[in-house]
C-alpha cells in the first residue's frame, strides 16, 4: 500500500504535460543504462524526472528485463543447473591470493592482475549444461551475498565471462576470508 506522500507523487506526477522530448530516451538506451552498460546522463535524468513517455519507456524496460530474469531462472531450474556456489569461508591465515570456487554448473577463478599491479582478474567459466540454455542477448552476473556484483557481462565463444575490474574495498581474497559467503549467477 502506498504512503499518502507516494499517492500525492503519483497524482503530481499524473498530471504532467508530455511534449514529445520523452522521446529521446529510447527503451534500448533504457535497458543498457539497467543492465550496467551505462549510466544515465544528467539530461536523461530531468527527462525521467519530467516527461511520463520517458518514464514509460523506463516502466517497460523494466518490465522486459523482468520477465527475462523469471524466464532464465525457469530455464535453470528446469535444467537442474545450480546457480549458487556452496557457502565458503578461507582460513584467516591464508597467503594466496590466487584461488577457484567450483560449483555444480560453473567455476570463478579469481588472479592477480598479471599486469597491473593491485589489479584482479575474475573469470567466470559456465558448464556445458549450463551453456546450453544461455542466449547471445543474456547479460549475466556473478553476485555475492552483500549483493556487491563480482563481475557481469555476455558469455564469450568459450563459455567464459570475464572482469578486470575490483571496484570493492579490499580484495576478493580478503572477501572470501572475511565471511561465509557464497557467490551465485544471476540475469542481470
Amino acid at each position: 500500500m502506498k504512503s499518502p506522500t507516494e499517492k500525492l507523487l503519483d497524482e503530481v506526477l499524473a498530471l504532467q504535460d508530455e511534449d514529445g522530448r520523452g522521446a529521446e530516451l529510447t527503451e534500448e538506451r533504457v535497458r543498457d543504462v539497467l543492465l550496467g552498460r551505462d549510466a544515465f546522463t544528467t539530461h536523461e535524468e530531468h527527462l525521467l524526472m519530467t516527461s511520463p513517455l520517458a518514464r514509460s519507456a523506463y516502466a517497460e524496460a523494466e518490465d522486459d528485463l523482468q520477465i527475462e530474469r523469471e524466464a532464465f531462472r525457469q530455464r535453470c531450474e528446469a535444467a537442474n543447473i545450480v546457480t549458487t556456489t556452496a557457502h565458503t569461508r578461507w582460513a584467516a591465515a591464508g597467503g594466496d591470493n590466487d584461488f577457484t570456487l567450483q560449483s555444480h554448473d560453473f567455476v570463478v577463478r579469481v588472479r592477480p592482475h598479471p599486469l597491473s599491479p593491485g589489479g584482479w582478474v575474475i573469470t567466470l567459466t559456465l558448464s556445458e549444461k549450463f551453456l546450453e540454455i544461455i542466449r547471445a542477448e543474456d547479460v549475466l552476473a556473478l553476485v555475492d551475498d552483500h549483493n556487491d556484483t563480482w563481475l557481469r557481462g555476455e558469455v564469450n565463444s568459450y563459455g567464459e565471462i570475464h572482469s578486470y575490474d575490483w571496484p570493492h574495498v579490499g580484495t576478493p581474497a580478503d572477501r572470501m576470508r572475511r565471511s561465509d559467503l557464497a557467490l551465485q549467477v544471476r540475469h542481470r
